[in-house]
């Protein structure tokens, strides 16, 4: 189903990174925490974007891209607030698993953070009682949502850690070990993870994976 949107606001979280947040004027856009959305830019071309607002606020979203080339990262450029685009979604299912109170360990590379933000701030909204721990990687140290994240982990309500995904799971070894596993990332990312977690002798095959397919040149 297509919903009509319009862009309200343009934030550059990092180089090359951006936020788009889009409203819709016409009726909210529920989803599932953990989904995307197929972006419409004004000139036609379209784009899957991860969604990485809580979906307590249906009325409006955020979406965290990455700006390649092509002419993806080519209309990027050109968006401006005001513009009025269409959104087709939501999809995907990477979701947490119904009937699984375990706590969660969520790994991501990138802008792969944005589903598990997205996650996050929606366990914390209804204030589930699970532990949340949050291990990152970013490209080239640029911590996205580290505004949200960090006065998150300074008043216990998650751990927040950023690093060598390997080392971090290493770090982190007892909790992923007995925790839900979710990874959100870059395929090589993924693998990456996959190898870190069955060296602790945890079946890989249990990982909920959410690929954002080869890295963006």
């Amino acid at each position: 189903m297509s919903h009509r949107a319009t862009v309200t606001e343009i934030t550059e979280l990092a180089p090359s990174v951006l936020q788009i947040t889009v409203a819709f004027p016409d009726a909210p856009f529920p989803f599932q925490p953990g989904q995307w959305v197929n972006f419409r830019f004004p000139e036609g071309v379209s784009r899957a974007y991860t969604i990485a607002s809580a979906p307590e606020r249906p009325e409006a979203l955020q979406l965290c891209v990455r700006v390649g080339a092509g002419r993806g990262g080519a209309a990027l450029q050109t968006l401006e607030a005001g513009a009025v685009v269409s959104l087709d979604g939501p999809f995907g299912d990477f979701l947490l698993p119904e009937g699984d109170s375990r706590d969660v360990v969520f790994m991501a590379g990138d802008t792969g953070i944005a589903p598990i933000r997205s996650i996050v701030l929606h366990l914390l909204a209804i204030k589930d009682p699970r532990n949340i721990v949050v291990l990152y990687e970013p490209d080239h140290r640029h911590i996205l949502y580290a505004g949200d994240f960090d006065p998150l982990a300074r008043d216990g309500a998650i751990i927040h850690e950023s690093g060598a995904i390997e080392t971090l799971i290493q770090r982190n070894r007892r909790a992923v070990s007995s925790s839900i596993l979710m990874a959100a990332g870059f395929d090589p990312f993924l693998e990456r993870v996959r190898g870190a977690i069955a060296e602790l002798d945890v079946d890989a095959s249990q990982l909920i994976s959410e690929s954002f397919g080869p890295p963006v040149s």
